[in-house]
């Protein structure tokens, strides 16, 4: 396991959580089009547990193991924490955050990148245009969950992001 963030410091594995309430406001106050506000609080919930399960204020999951983000996204990451990850059992180098705000604003931002939301078109993982919400769940696990383009949603995945979309469309117009 190759550390990708050498200079930031090694901190401790700390448990933390943040209010849905302050991730609307948070995400509220960006400057993103409502379709990727919606896509970034939609990824937020299904990734953080709705809050509840942000490692130093990662909420998304973002690893320092297997290379470096977009050097723009250095400022925000405060170091680097190790934790065995949830899906594989295997020890990881997940980023950390000053805040929720930080880990938000890299979110948004690489949803606005790869296209991942309603009105999107992806390319990284799948070449494939986001029309409606059962192309936003397809697409959701093959480009961001899974990383396989012959990954698929679990049935149940599709009536929770139809019921996150409802809500964001009521935050993000």
């Amino acid at each position: 396991m190759t550390n990708s963030y050498p200079e930031k410091p090694l901190l401790p594995f700390r448990r933390t959580s943040v209010s849905m309430d302050r991730v609307v406001a948070d995400i509220q106050h960006t400057t993103y089009s409502p379709a990727v506000k919606r896509a970034g609080y939609m990824i937020f919930r299904k990734e953080s547990g709705n809050g509840h399960s942000g490692i130093n204020e990662n909420y998304s999951g973002f690893q320092a193991d297997s290379g470096r983000w977009p050097a723009v996204y250095d400022p925000l990451i405060v170091g680097v924490v190790q934790k065995v990850e949830n899906g594989t059992g295997l020890s990881r180098l997940f980023l950390a955050f000053g805040d929720p705000a930080s880990c938000l604003k890299m979110l948004l931002d690489r949803i606005q990148q790869r296209g991942l939301y309603i009105g999107g078109h992806t390319t990284k993982v799948v070449d494939m245009e986001i029309n409606n919400i059962v192309d936003f769940a397809r697409a959701y696990k093959k480009e961001w969950a899974a990383g396989k383009a012959s990954a698929e949603p679990a049935p149940e995945d599709f009536s929770g992001f139809a019921s996150m979309y409802r809500q964001a469309t009521g935050f993000f117009s």
